[in-house]
């Protein structure tokens, strides 16, 4: 069904408004947003829709085309219920807007519709937040500006939802701009817009279909790991952020943490903030090759010293590289969902067919192999 016309029979009313955003990909610069690092996301072709109308009352009624589910809340009552899943993010958006003083003067009907992977590193959760910040926004015309709504963002992940989150996810949507990537400075949320063409290659994304919740995976124990790194080094060395220590302190930071594990952790930190500065160089010099080679070593580090890759991800990254990729890496949180691949862009048809092939032998499980344009950032499209 037309989804204006399931909008009419589920809400009984008609669209006033339909909004869109993306989905990112993170290039490089895995989990150290949250550690004050540098990253290089882009707003991908993959993208959550939303429907909207006024409602004379003041409840919030969401319905999900994907889980053929219906939730509402009285924008006065909003409470975090677990069992509520997906709609936690719509109504935690409305509470944190309420705790920052904007006026939410109505009620809305908003019917969601996605084609972005679930659980997939792609960052879903985030594309959502986004949209409903966006049309809030509009509605209401509440006047926030994009990296205002990647803040809010941010905040309703991190208070409301319970995901120790960096910016990097809701910013690199938010401000998502066609054919560009975002080098973005999660310390000084600074960022400045770059050119990737690469003539003859390009990004490839290679799904797993292994999806992982984030808030119930070690991805908050990775965060608090950091912290205590942070707290045993910080005074010594001078450092308000892991990304402010340079790859040559690694070793006297060593002493100073005095714990294998959490060694590791800092260690994969200091080395990928290292990545992105290399990685930028290699785009100006249109390196291939050392773009590949970095995106090997980003997926090692993540594989060995950050332990977030496991099994599928391992597999699908060696499938690509056996399969003729420059280099791969997962990307995302890891625990399951994504990686991408720089190959040749003539042979994505030969690489794909062989990506499939060997990962299936190896997981009984079919992945998915696709190519996605970068593009802009949260829109209303009427």
């Amino acid at each position: 069904m037309e989804l204006s016309s399931l909008f009419k029979q589920i809400f009984n009313k008609d669209v006033e408004a339909t909004y869109i955003a993306p989905a990112r990909v993170n290039l490089i610069g895995e989990h150290i947003d949250y550690n004050g690092g540098k990253v290089l996301p882009c707003a991908i072709s993959c993208y959550i829709k939303g429907l909207v109308s006024k409602r004379e009352d003041n409840q919030i009624v969401t319905y999900s085309t994907n889980y053929s589910n219906m939730f509402s809340s009285p924008v006065e009552n909003i409470k975090y219920i677990k069992d509520n899943d997906w709609s936690n993010y719509v109504f935690g958006v409305f509470e944190i807007l309420k705790q920052e003083g904007y006026k939410i003067p109505f009620g809305l009907n908003v019917l969601l519709d996605s084609n972005i992977p679930l659980g997939s590193g792609l960052s879903s959760s985030a594309a959502l937040l986004d949209l409903v910040l966006y049309i809030a926004n509009d509605m209401y015309n509440l006047n926030i500006d994009l990296k205002t709504i990647a803040k809010l963002a941010q905040k309703t992940e991190n208070e409301f939802c319970g995901l120790k989150c960096g910016i990097m996810d809701q910013a690199a949507i938010a401000l998502g701009k066609k054919d560009k990537a975002i080098l973005l400075d999660c310390n000084k949320f600074e960022y400045e817009y770059k050119d990737i063409s690469l003539g003859e290659y390009s990004f490839v994304i290679l799904k797993t279909n292994t999806p992982r919740n984030l808030v119930d995976s070690k991805y908050n124990e990775r965060v608090e790991q950091c912290q205590k790194a942070l707290s045993l080094i910080r005074n010594k060395l001078k450092v308000n952020t892991l990304c402010e220590l340079e790859v040559n302190q690694l070793e006297k930071a060593k002493q100073l943490i005095n714990n294998e594990l959490i060694y590791k952790r800092v260690r994969h930190v200091v080395t990928e903030n290292d990545r992105v500065n290399r990685f930028m160089l290699a785009l100006e010099n249109k390196d291939i090759n050392e773009l590949g080679n970095l995106l090997n070593q980003s997926h090692i580090s993540l594989k060995e010293d950050y332990e977030v890759t496991g099994k599928y991800l391992d597999t699908i990254v060696e499938s690509a590289l056996d399969s003729g990729a420059v280099g791969a890496r997962m990307t995302g949180a890891g625990f399951g969902g994504c990686a991408i691949a720089l190959i040749r862009t003539e042979e994505f048809s030969k690489f794909k067919e062989s990506v499939e092939s060997l990962y299936f032998k190896k997981t009984k499980i079919h992945p998915e192999v696709f190519q996605v344009d970068i593009v802009d950032g949260p829109t209303r499209i009427n």
